[in-house]
Protein backbone atom coordinates (compact mmCIF):
# COMPACT_ATOMS: atom_id res chain seq x y z
CA UNK A 1 0.00 0.00 0.00
CA UNK A 2 1.53 3.48 -0.90
CA UNK A 3 2.24 5.80 2.27
CA UNK A 4 -0.41 8.18 1.53
CA UNK A 5 -3.03 5.57 0.96
CA UNK A 6 -1.93 3.65 4.14
CA UNK A 7 -2.19 6.79 5.96
CA UNK A 8 -5.68 7.21 4.98
CA UNK A 9 -6.49 3.58 6.14
CA UNK A 10 -5.37 4.37 9.43
CA UNK A 11 -6.86 7.62 9.81
CA UNK A 12 -10.45 6.17 8.59
CA UNK A 13 -10.28 2.77 11.15
CA UNK A 14 -9.48 5.71 14.12
CA UNK A 15 -12.81 7.95 12.85
CA UNK A 16 -15.05 4.63 12.68
CA UNK A 17 -13.68 3.26 16.33
CA UNK A 18 -11.16 1.02 15.21
CA UNK A 19 -7.63 2.03 16.28
CA UNK A 20 -5.02 0.18 14.07
CA UNK A 21 -2.59 -1.49 16.11
CA UNK A 22 1.16 -0.19 16.43
CA UNK A 23 2.65 -2.33 13.99
CA UNK A 24 -0.27 -1.50 11.55
CA UNK A 25 1.28 2.06 11.85
CA UNK A 26 4.94 1.51 11.56
CA UNK A 27 3.77 -0.63 8.45
CA UNK A 28 1.80 2.24 7.21
CA UNK A 29 4.78 5.07 8.29
CA UNK A 30 7.29 3.11 6.58
CA UNK A 31 9.14 1.17 9.33
CA UNK A 32 10.66 -2.40 8.62
CA UNK A 33 10.06 -5.28 10.96
CA UNK A 34 13.60 -6.52 11.52
CA UNK A 35 12.95 -9.40 13.69
CA UNK A 36 11.71 -10.83 16.75
CA UNK A 37 13.68 -11.85 20.15
CA UNK A 38 11.86 -12.05 23.42
CA UNK A 39 8.12 -11.56 22.16
CA UNK A 40 9.04 -7.70 21.15
CA UNK A 41 9.49 -6.86 17.72
CA UNK A 42 12.50 -4.39 16.10
CA UNK A 43 11.36 -2.02 13.65
CA UNK A 44 13.50 0.25 11.35
CA UNK A 45 12.77 3.08 9.30
CA UNK A 46 13.15 2.39 5.83
CA UNK A 47 13.98 5.96 5.31
CA UNK A 48 16.30 8.28 7.31
CA UNK A 49 13.91 11.31 9.24
CA UNK A 50 14.98 15.08 8.86
CA UNK A 51 18.10 14.65 10.77
CA UNK A 52 19.47 11.76 8.19
CA UNK A 53 19.18 9.37 10.94
CA UNK A 54 17.06 5.48 10.65
CA UNK A 55 14.85 5.49 13.65
CA UNK A 56 14.54 1.97 15.97
CA UNK A 57 11.37 1.20 17.57
CA UNK A 58 10.04 -1.74 19.72
CA UNK A 59 6.65 -3.12 19.92
CA UNK A 60 5.05 -6.22 21.33
CA UNK A 61 6.39 -7.07 25.20
CA UNK A 62 8.51 -4.16 25.12
CA UNK A 63 6.08 -1.80 23.38
CA UNK A 64 7.65 2.22 23.26
CA UNK A 65 11.18 1.20 24.25
CA UNK A 66 13.60 2.73 22.25
CA UNK A 67 11.22 5.20 20.88
CA UNK A 68 13.86 7.97 19.84
CA UNK A 69 16.82 5.77 19.16
CA UNK A 70 18.41 5.94 16.14
CA UNK A 71 20.80 3.39 13.85
CA UNK A 72 24.41 3.70 15.45
CA UNK A 73 27.69 2.62 13.97
CA UNK A 74 29.46 -0.81 15.06
CA UNK A 75 29.44 -1.25 18.76
CA UNK A 76 27.73 1.91 19.42
CA UNK A 77 24.27 1.55 21.87
CA UNK A 78 21.55 2.57 20.43
CA UNK A 79 18.86 1.65 22.56
CA UNK A 80 19.65 0.44 26.61
CA UNK A 81 16.18 0.69 28.13
CA UNK A 82 13.96 -1.13 31.11
CA UNK A 83 11.37 -0.98 33.38
CA UNK A 84 11.17 -2.73 37.13
CA UNK A 85 8.25 -4.78 36.41
CA UNK A 86 9.78 -5.43 32.61
CA UNK A 87 12.91 -6.47 30.92
CA UNK A 88 15.69 -4.76 29.96
CA UNK A 89 16.89 -3.73 26.22
CA UNK A 90 19.85 -3.68 24.57
CA UNK A 91 20.48 -2.87 20.66
CA UNK A 92 23.96 -1.97 19.17
CA UNK A 93 24.85 -1.54 15.83
CA UNK A 94 26.63 -4.98 14.34
CA UNK A 95 29.39 -5.70 11.88
CA UNK A 96 27.44 -6.88 8.58
CA UNK A 97 28.65 -10.57 9.23
CA UNK A 98 27.39 -10.72 12.68
CA UNK A 99 25.20 -13.50 13.36
CA UNK A 100 24.78 -13.28 17.06
CA UNK A 101 27.16 -12.25 19.79
CA UNK A 102 26.88 -11.23 23.81
CA UNK A 103 27.28 -8.58 25.66
CA UNK A 104 28.87 -8.80 29.52
CA UNK A 105 26.62 -6.14 31.35
CA UNK A 106 28.32 -4.16 34.53
CA UNK A 107 27.12 -6.96 36.40
CA UNK A 108 29.15 -9.56 34.82
CA UNK A 109 25.93 -11.25 33.41
CA UNK A 110 26.42 -12.49 29.86
CA UNK A 111 23.49 -11.54 27.63
CA UNK A 112 23.31 -13.65 24.57
CA UNK A 113 22.49 -11.49 21.23
CA UNK A 114 20.21 -11.75 18.46
CA UNK A 115 21.30 -10.37 14.69
CA UNK A 116 19.29 -8.40 12.41
CA UNK A 117 19.37 -7.61 8.87
CA UNK A 118 18.41 -3.94 8.04
CA UNK A 119 17.15 -3.46 4.95
CA UNK A 120 18.81 -0.96 2.60
CA UNK A 121 21.94 -1.35 4.83
CA UNK A 122 24.52 -4.34 3.49
CA UNK A 123 27.03 -2.37 5.69
CA UNK A 124 25.14 -2.75 9.48
CA UNK A 125 23.21 -5.13 11.22
CA UNK A 126 22.02 -4.54 14.47
CA UNK A 127 22.08 -7.23 17.72
CA UNK A 128 19.71 -7.34 20.33
CA UNK A 129 19.98 -8.97 23.79
CA UNK A 130 16.77 -9.06 26.62
CA UNK A 131 17.92 -9.46 30.09
CA UNK A 132 15.86 -9.00 33.50
CA UNK A 133 15.60 -5.72 34.74
CA UNK A 134 17.81 -6.25 37.89
CA UNK A 135 21.30 -7.28 35.81
CA UNK A 136 23.68 -4.29 35.19
CA UNK A 137 22.51 -0.92 33.66
CA UNK A 138 24.85 -0.53 31.15
CA UNK A 139 27.58 -2.62 29.40
CA UNK A 140 31.32 -2.90 29.21
CA UNK A 141 32.21 -5.38 26.43
CA UNK A 142 30.03 -6.74 23.23
CA UNK A 143 31.77 -9.14 21.13
CA UNK A 144 30.10 -10.33 18.04
CA UNK A 145 29.99 -14.10 15.75
CA UNK A 146 29.84 -15.14 12.53
CA UNK A 147 28.72 -17.79 10.53
CA UNK A 148 31.77 -19.41 10.61
CA UNK A 149 32.41 -19.13 14.43
CA UNK A 150 34.93 -16.42 14.46
CA UNK A 151 34.28 -14.17 17.47
CA UNK A 152 34.93 -10.50 16.80
CA UNK A 153 35.74 -7.61 18.99
CA UNK A 154 33.22 -4.36 19.20
CA UNK A 155 34.65 -2.40 16.67
CA UNK A 156 34.03 -5.81 14.41
CA UNK A 157 38.31 -6.42 14.49
CA UNK A 158 38.69 -10.34 14.63
CA UNK A 159 39.67 -11.26 18.50
CA UNK A 160 43.49 -11.64 18.65
CA UNK A 161 44.75 -13.47 21.91
CA UNK A 162 47.85 -13.34 23.94
CA UNK A 163 49.66 -16.03 22.09
CA UNK A 164 49.19 -14.03 18.46
CA UNK A 165 51.12 -11.26 19.65
CA UNK A 166 54.38 -12.70 20.82
CA UNK A 167 54.24 -14.92 17.79
CA UNK A 168 52.87 -18.01 18.40
CA UNK A 169 52.01 -20.43 21.11
CA UNK A 170 53.45 -19.84 24.77
CA UNK A 171 56.20 -22.72 26.31
CA UNK A 172 53.85 -23.29 28.83
CA UNK A 173 50.85 -23.89 26.12
CA UNK A 174 53.04 -26.71 24.47
CA UNK A 175 53.65 -28.45 27.77
CA UNK A 176 57.66 -26.77 28.64
CA UNK A 177 57.70 -27.03 32.20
Amino acid sequence: MKPKLAGLAILASVLVGCAPSSEETLTATGFHNVGTTAESTIWVAGKPNVDGDYEVKVTGKLNGYCNGSVLAAVGTQICNMGETDRDSIFIIGAPDVATGGSLTLTDETIVSLAAFDIPGRSDLKIVVGIAPSNTGASFIDVQFTTASGEILNRQGNPMVDAESLVGGPSQASLGAP
